[in-house]
């Protein structure tokens, strides 16, 4: 069948190490958008304005994808996430890009959930994309008690929905030292809908979740590309010469829940647009890669890493926390 209908929840192996289980109070992390090897500094996107639909060689891909493994093999974490990481795609070159990072990563277990997957994507009309699967590569050096996919709402109208992304959750968890769960919702949402109508559904399924899942006392942590900015995050934040793009939106004020609290780097831009090659100062930045933490969680360290956007349209970010009034560490 050309449309990809996922169901509503889906569980997703975990692979890799099943150690003992090890409650800590304390996570290291980094999540990263890795714009599947395609998006490096030199590129540019036909969606985002510019003209490229996939990178002129496989060669690129591998060049950026190894960048990507350089980084996270030099910040080795607890947690991993990572979007846009592509199993078999044309734009990637057909490059297995979770068996490259999962090689390459042995002491973490994984878990993938797709959000992406259809046999031919027929635009642009002379260009076409072809095929794409790809999805949200979530690793832990702990091995996950459950991974679940949870289809996000809303659609673009047919036929465009036919070749689109289905964005989703993963939902994942680690025991706490105090009986409760670590419950990480790792996330990219929707970009490219117009006047953010499917991101304010999304939305709307992700405060109900959280709320639900920290009722139940769980320690809850949303990250991942947001493809908002915080809010109150001003368009101007950073210098640059460009205009605001169509898809820019913020998180609007008012939407956080009392107690819960958005962690980023307000120094460095985590993405810049795609409508041309990056060259600083000339592309719009923004950021769009944050945590959002429950009431019972302590921000103790936040970086975005600026790489210059060299490998991805993406820099990463990496993030300590704690559960509150726990000792560091256990």
């Amino acid at each position: 069948m050309l449309e990809w209908h996922p169901e509503a929840q889906i569980q997703t192996p975990v692979v890799g190490p099943n150690r003992p289980p090890d409650p800590r109070s304390e996570l290291h992390l980094v999540s990263w958008n890795i714009g599947y090897g395609g998006l490096g500094a030199e590129a540019d996107f036909f969606l985002d304005g510019g003209k490229q639909v996939r990178p002129a060689s496989r060669s690129i891909v591998e060049r950026n994808l190894g960048g990507v493994l350089d980084f996270l093999k030099a910040h080795p974490v607890d947690l991993l996430m990572l979007q846009e990481v592509d199993k078999d795609a044309k734009r990637s070159h057909g490059i297995d890009q979770i068996l490259a990072i999962t090689e390459a990563l042995p002491a973490y277990s994984h878990s993938f959930a797709a959000n992406y997957r259809s046999p031919f994507v027929p635009a642009p009309l002379f260009d076409p994309l072809g095929r794409v699967h790809s999805g949200l590569l979530s690793m832990g050096r702990q091995h996950f008690t459950e991974a679940l996919r949870l289809q996000l709402p809303g659609d673009y109208p047919w036929p465009t929905r036919v070749f689109h992304l289905k964005r989703c959750v993963h939902e994942l968890r680690l025991p706490a030292p105090d009986g409760k769960d670590w419950v990480i919702l790792h996330l990219h949402l929707s970009a490219f809908d117009k006047d953010g109508e499917l991101r304010v559904q999304q939305m709307d399924f992700l405060k109900k979740r959280m709320l639900r899942l920290h009722a139940e006392g769980h320690h809850v942590l949303l990250l991942g590309d947001w493809n908002h900015a915080p809010p109150n995050f001003a368009l101007d934040h950073y210098a640059h010469k460009a205009q605001r793009p169509t898809w820019f939106q913020q998180v609007p004020v008012g939407w956080t829940p009392h107690g819960w609290h958005w962690a980023y780097d307000n120094q460095v831009p985590s993405l810049r647009a795609n409508n041309k090659p990056y060259s600083a100062g000339e592309n719009f930045v923004t950021t769009v890669d944050t945590l959002l933490l429950s009431p019972d969680i302590e921000l103790l360290e936040l970086k975005c890493h600026d790489l210059g956007f060299t490998h991805s349209d993406h820099n990463p970010i990496e993030a300590k926390i704690k559960i509150k009034g726990s000792d560091t560490g256990t």
